[in-house]
């Protein structure tokens, strides 16, 4: 079985050709802008080939899974972790592993500057996950994104979302300077265990496990968390948990029980009692807000 989307979960907007020919005469975007923008989550049986190559430079951003990529004769093992850039005009196919498919965002882009990223482009780039490595906010840019474009396609719309563009890109091609705001809190313990946190949110931890990340005892540690923050770290942590499972409820159409897993709650039940307890209502109470 081949799909090309129509993945439980997933997010893609598809630009109108009518609506790209405003992008394209817009002065202020017209040089850098998305044609295509996706999230597809474990993707079982994804496939695409494009004998003729893309008009347009594809990033391909993988955060759980693995899947492969050929360009022309070379194949890229793409796992978790890793982006690559498909250059524009090449021949080039890719597919989700069967046994262990793929989690991806996705971004097709254009515009005079996109000739500048064929540079980056052919290359499978690893980003390592630490302390200062912003995961968390890159996907949150994609989120901004998403959360935009479901709002329509107009003018101020499509403005914010390709002037986004530029630094979502770069949190790719310029891992080291994306990285720097984080490395001035990386000697502070109330930063840097904040850090670690955000980068393993999907996971369980202990007292212990943030306070070793800080060279600190657990106790001298929770005491300066508590005074700095109000909270204590396993609270925080959770907060930030809950957090991320918002954005999720209003970004997808993951079912209540799938947020509560991809946040590492194994009970449902438990998920939604921690949910009220931080949110002052439950998981279906906040999605059904406003509707």
């Amino acid at each position: 079985m081949k799909k090309e989307d129509g993945f439980p979960g997933q997010i893609s907007f598809v630009i109108p050709d009518r609506i790209l020919s405003l992008v394209k005469n817009n002065p202020l975007i017209a040089d850098l802008f998305i044609t295509d923008i996706g999230y597809y989550p474990q993707a079982r049986f994804h496939f695409r080939e494009r004998p003729a190559g893309s008009r347009q430079l594809i990033l391909i951003y993988c955060v759980e899974g693995q899947g492969e990529i050929r360009l022309k004769e070379t194949t890229h093992l793409v796992s978790a972790d890793h982006y690559f850039i498909i250059p524009a005009g090449m021949w080039h196919s890719y597919h989700s592993d069967e046994q262990n498919p793929w989690s991806i965002y996705w971004i097709h882009f254009s515009g005079l500057k996109s000739s500048s990223y064929a540079r980056f482009a052919g290359q499978l780039v690893p980003i390592e996950r630490g302390k200062t490595s912003r995961i968390s906010d890159r996907v949150d840019l994609f989120s901004e994104i998403f959360r935009n474009l479901d709002r329509g396609f107009s003018v101020e719309t499509l403005e914010y979302v390709n002037l986004c563009l530029p630094h979502l890109l770069a949190s790719f091609t310029h891992l080291s300077q994306f990285r720097l705001i984080k490395e001035s809190g990386e000697k502070d313990p109330v930063a840097q265990s904040i850090n670690f946190m955000l980068e393993q949110l999907t996971k369980k931890l202990k007292l212990d496990e943030i306070a070793t990340e800080t060279g600190l005892s657990a106790s001298h540690y929770s005491r300066l968390f508590l005074n700095r923050t109000g909270h204590s770290p396993i609270d925080y942590f959770i907060q930030l948990k809950i957090q991320r499972a918002c954005r999720l409820l209003d970004n997808s159409g993951w079912m209540i029980a799938d947020v509560a897993r991809e946040m590492g709650f194994d009970d449902q039940f438990y998920f939604s009692r921690v949910f009220r307890k931080v949110m002052g209502m439950s998981p279906g109470e906040y999605r059904k807000r406003g509707v």
